[in-house]
């Protein structure tokens, strides 16, 4: 199991990191950090940036993934629904997969209702 870290060595991660992956890996985590303590909106960025400094494939579908989830509960489900496109692409697990199929049905039930 994987220690619990504070915000501040998250963040702390994030700023030491040696390399564009790493990078992106701290900023997954701190992303993670911010979405589990309800703070959808402060995650958000923070997942895009990590997208963008390139995870690898397993991080990248989970990533993809919360960031739909974070979007939906922040209130922008069509950009939730790109998301999960772009996250059914690469994502392998059937825990993974099962999620998002989910999260889906929600997003579009909220699209329907708009």
């Amino acid at each position: 199991m994987k220690k619990r870290r504070s915000r501040g060595a998250l963040e702390d991660a994030v700023e030491q990191a040696g390399s564009a992956r790493g990078k992106a890996i701290a900023l997954f985590e701190l992303a993670l950090f911010h979405d589990n303590n309800s703070r959808e909106a402060e995650a958000i960025p923070l997942y895009e940036t990590a997208l963008a400094n390139g995870l690898p494939t397993n991080l990248k579908a989970q990533a993809l993934t919360w960031l739909a989830s974070s979007l939906y509960k922040t209130g922008d489900p069509k950009r939730a629904m790109m998301q999960i496109r772009r996250a059914r692409e690469v994502a392998k697990s059937h825990d993974l997969r099962k999620f998002l199929h989910g999260l889906e049905t929600r997003v579009h039930r909220s699209i329907r209702k708009s």
